[in-house]
């Protein structure tokens, strides 16, 4: 189950690793998704957010994720998740860089994964990091 959990989050957020996927039928991971926006382009509002937005929760989300499968259950404030809406070019760039980061904790969590729980846990983190990217692709 872990192998599978952490094979289906790689595609997520690196895409696919052959011609075969999970669920991502072209183009790359959010990674690769992100990486080919300007600061300009993530800030843009389309709909009632922008992908910035986006990827700041997802950001707060991998480690939200992260600190309940190692059974951390304190309750956090989502709403500061989408507190973000545009980035200047810094600060997309270390968005980027924050979400690697966060994604490799979140990796590690699932890795260590050792309950039901924790597993739930994990379930919940590729669901959401799979609803987020299919947003931003939208936006798109």
């Amino acid at each position: 189950m872990t192998k599978q959990l952490l094979a289906v989050l790689a595609e997520g957020m690196e895409g696919p690793r052959s011609s075969l996927s999970y669920y991502l039928d072209e183009g790359g991971g959010l990674r690769q998704t992100l990486a080919g926006l300007s600061a300009e382009e993530a800030s843009r509002v389309r709909g009632n957010n922008s992908v910035a937005a986006h990827a700041h929760h997802l950001l707060f989300s991998f480690e939200a994720f992260a600190a309940y499968i190692r059974g951390d259950r304190n309750q956090r404030d989502w709403s500061q998740s989408w507190s973000v809406s545009t980035v200047t070019p810094s600060e997309w760039t270390r968005l980027q860089e924050d979400l690697g980061r966060e994604y490799t904790s979140l990796r590690e969590a699932v890795r260590g994964a050792a309950d039901d729980d924790a597993l739930r846990g994990a379930m919940a983190a590729v669901t959401h990091l799979a609803y987020h990217l299919g947003a931003i692709r939208q936006k798109l």
